[in-house]
């Protein structure tokens, strides 16, 4: 597998924007696509088909969690990591349920590169388990 297609879904624009930049040394993840709502989200995963999305979980209209339900269901290649200014318990909770990570976004800049190297090797166990 070459790089993690990915895509960024936060209703800031310029914290996307920020996350984008976070993303550059990471030469094994290409953000491909991003999105200022949960709607126009769901039409980027269909067009981009990418391996991580990367969610705000709260956001106007659906939110992150029910998002990440739907992504679930209907495009179960697609790994999910939800980040928030919002570090509680109850957060976390339902995104272990859901069986995605969660990272604050005050600690991003130390959490992060951890995460997505743990995605990157569920991604790429995915694809050999498919490929079989």
């Amino acid at each position: 597998m070459d790089r993690l297609r990915a895509i960024a879904l936060d209703d800031h624009s310029a914290f996307r924007k920020s996350l984008r930049n976070l993303m550059l040394p990471y030469e094994f993840i290409r953000i491909a696509g991003e999105a200022g709502s949960a709607e126009e989200a769901l039409k980027a995963v269909e067009k981009h088909q990418p391996h991580l999305a990367i969610v705000d979980i709260h956001l106007k209209g659906m939110n992150g969690f029910d998002f990440a339900r739907i992504v679930k269901q209907r495009y179960p290649q697609t790994q999910v990591v939800f980040i928030s200014l919002y570090d509680n318990s109850s957060n976390m909770r339902e995104a272990a349920r859901l069986g995605f990570p969660y990272v604050p976004k005050e600690s991003l800049m130390e959490k992060l590169p951890t995460v997505l190297e743990e995605v990157r090797k569920k991604v790429e166990a995915i694809s050999i388990e498919h490929n079989r």
